[in-house]
């Protein structure tokens, strides 16, 4: 990931000194330039979803979680540990399209192959939903980042 960011950093440089020069000359290097960011982009999106294919994200109103709100399972079904895990939690009211509440959260903590954790996460936003319709809240988990390792 950390090259894919160093090439965005290049192309963005490039792209800026030729807006400086000849890029405004010759507006085809925006273009080309415009359709690298592109093919990045879409290769750290199919890097990811490649990455989370073996990765179960749950979230839900726990009452078990003492001011803490919802608990996040994390399921690693794959052969590979995670050594770093970037995810959103959002909660919806029932029947409801906009969210609610919203999380988003990072964690460090080695899952290993085949394993699963949990564990609670406080939900800042929660305070101001009505407390009786914290546990009907249904909850979404996306990853957004996942570290694997080597």
């Amino acid at each position: 990931m950390a090259i894919v960011v160093g090439l965005v950093v290049a192309l963005i440089l490039l792209l800026a000194f030729n807006l400086l020069g000849a890029g405004l000359r010759n507006p085809r290097w925006l273009f080309v330039g415009a359709v690298l960011i592109f093919a990045l982009y879409k290769f750290g999106a199919d890097q990811l979803a490649e990455d989370s294919a073996d990765v179960l994200v749950v979230a839900q109103y726990s009452d078990h979680c003492e001011n803490r709100h919802v608990r996040v399972t994390i399921h690693n079904g794959g052969d590979t540990a995670i050594t770093n895990l970037r995810f959103a939690i959002t909660g919806f009211q029932p029947n409801h399209s906009e969210p609610v509440a919203t999380r988003y959260e990072t964690t460090d903590r080695i899952i290993g192959a085949n394993q699963v954790w949990s564990h609670c996460w406080r939900v800042l936003q929660l305070d101001n939903v009505d407390a009786s319709l914290h546990p009907s809240l249904r909850w979404e988990a996306e990853i957004r980042g996942i570290t694997l390792a080597e």
